[in-house]
């Protein structure tokens, strides 16, 4: 029986180490934000061996670009959905050359609908994400951020935090609104300050002493504190926290996290 259970699970076990290793050549490499940013981290814990989340950076007209995302659901189908939102950020600002932030997330908004409106399954659900994505103009020291249902963490050097809100729909899904615009943010910046953003995975984690979700002011809270660490124990101290608060307890979700030192 083992023997027959393994025959039909390995091959697609492969195929998922094969699909992940695709997945991770589309996202972008250290010596890509080594280029791009001061100092920076990502902290991705997939829920299974392909993830749901993805991140993406660019860089064009003298400013720096970081998205990071949560497409629906997990494992499979949440990947292509990635690998999709991915080429079409790469399309919009690298190819179609739009700069702000608003603008970039309405036409990714309009072609990711557009992928899927000839199909006509009577079950189908429509996929979204929920994303950030974030302008660094280092001439200027302004930061502009907008947001399809995420928040971006602001840590200024005198260790201030202050936590944007974007607007509160996805990417996708059903749109109850004739035309769907997502706001811009302004935030003039320092040398030295830092930014956060994420998927929800971290602060939805059950665990602890009482089985309850870590909660996104915890995290907070453990990024205030612990700010001006050095980007690699930073890292390694979320992953700590993470597991630990996760316990043997199973992971809910995709976790992805990335940092900027501005």
């Amino acid at each position: 029986m083992i023997t027959e259970y393994k025959k039909f699970t390995e091959p697609a076990s492969a195929e998922l180490e094969t699909a992940r290793t695709i997945q991770e050549g589309l996202l972008p490499k250290p010596r890509h934000f080594q280029r791009l940013f001061n100092d920076s981290f990502v902290l991705d814990i997939p829920l299974n061996i392909i993830s749901g989340d993805f991140y993406w950076i660019g860089a064009k007209n003298d400013l720096s670009y970081a998205v990071i995302g949560d497409c629906t659901g997990h494992g499979t189908a949440a990947a292509l959905l990635s690998v999709l939102a991915i080429n079409l950020f790469e399309y919009t600002i690298m190819n179609k050359g739009l700069k702000k932030t608003y603008k970039i997330l309405q036409e990714v908004d309009k072609r990711f609908i557009e992928s899927f409106k000839n199909i006509e399954e009577e079950n189908f659900d429509n996929p979204w994400i929920d994303l950030s994505i974030v302008c660094i103009d280092k001439k200027k020291s302004k930061l502009y951020f907008s947001s399809a249902n995420h928040k971006l963490i602001h840590i200024s050097k005198q260790a201030e935090m202050q936590v944007i809100k974007g607007n509160k729909y996805p990417i996708g899904g059903w749109q109850m609104e004739q035309n769907r615009t997502f706001d811009p943010q302004i935030i003039d910046y320092q040398p030295g300050d830092i930014i956060f953003m994420g998927s929800d995975g971290f602060q939805d984690q059950f665990g602890g002493p009482k089985f309850k979700k870590y909660k996104l002011k915890r995290l907070n809270n453990l990024l205030q504190s612990n700010f001006n660490l050095p980007f690699n124990q930073l890292k390694t101290l979320l992953e700590f926290e993470f597991n630990a608060w996760k316990g043997d307890n199973f992971q809910v979700d995709d976790v992805c996290l990335m940092g900027i030192k501005l």
